[in-house]
């Protein structure tokens, strides 16, 4: 069974993001506490190979330090605080924290997608694991390794959306990752005919969101809920109130 068919999903972004330090170990095992079925977070390569948690490439928002994760290597990364004490962490340290939440790696960096494979095999994971991205190139890649691993297309510009229905067959995705906040731009009925258009698809549905505020401006989360299957939340303990109302 694909765990990932369970309706109402709750991914806490980058952890307990609203908490807790983003994508640090202690957001995404208070996630988990919190309720969360599982944990969204972002992947980049390090110079010496490593696959490191972190949203910016550059680790200065962060940290206060101008240090770029592609420079540099596992040591001086995992001495950078980013915040309360907290520190960068490797994939491999997300899989030995989290041994059985469901975990959306975002592929930021294409020459991540190996490693990335590699550490989900080797902790037997790939039946709790999404991959997604917003770079179609590597979601090519991963699918070239693995005929089986769970895609999502992450939409950041309309301009991808005519082209799903090819990518779909192509890359035989699992979902499609939607911004909410397209719903301070566009009209709420058009986002909603554009869900239903992606489920007729045969297209599973995956809101993200810059605000999470936008998820509960006009009761947008209430009117979606019905044709919706996972949702990336920085703060999980509203998230799952809200959803838990009748």
């Amino acid at each position: 069974m694909n765990r990932w068919d369970k309706k109402w999903i709750i991914l806490g972004h980058r952890g307990f993001k609203s908490n807790f330090p983003e994508n640090s170990i202690k957001a995404f095992v208070e996630a988990m506490k919190a309720g969360a079925d599982g944990v969204e977070l972002d992947v980049w390569l390090s110079s010496d190979g490593y696959a490191m948690i972190s949203h910016d490439e550059n680790l200065e928002r962060v940290s206060g330090k101008n240090i770029r994760i592609k420079d540099s290597k596992l040591e001086d990364l995992k001495g950078v605080n980013i915040g309360n004490g907290e520190h960068v962490p490797t994939l491999d340290d997300v899989f030995s924290s989290l041994p059985d939440a469901l975990i959306n790696v975002e592929i930021k960096d294409i020459d991540a997608v190996d490693r990335s494979l590699e550490i989900v095999r080797k902790w037997n994971a790939m039946n709790r694991v999404m991959f997604s991205s917003f770079n179609i190139d590597a979601l090519r890649e991963i699918r070239k390794r693995d005929k089986d691993a769970i895609l999502g297309l992450l939409i950041d510009k309309k301009e991808t959306i005519p082209r799903i229905p090819e990518l779909k067959e192509e890359l035989n995705l699992y979902s499609v990752n939607l911004p909410i906040d397209a719903l301070t731009i566009f009209p709420f009925d058009d986002f909603k005919d554009l869900i239903l258009w992606l489920k007729e698809l045969g297209l599973k549905i995956v809101l993200w969101a810059e605000k999470d505020e936008i998820y509960y401006l006009n009761n947008y989360i209430d009117k979606l809920k019905d044709i919706v299957d996972i949702v990336i939340t920085d703060n999980v303990v509203k998230m799952r109130e809200h959803l838990s109302k009748d």
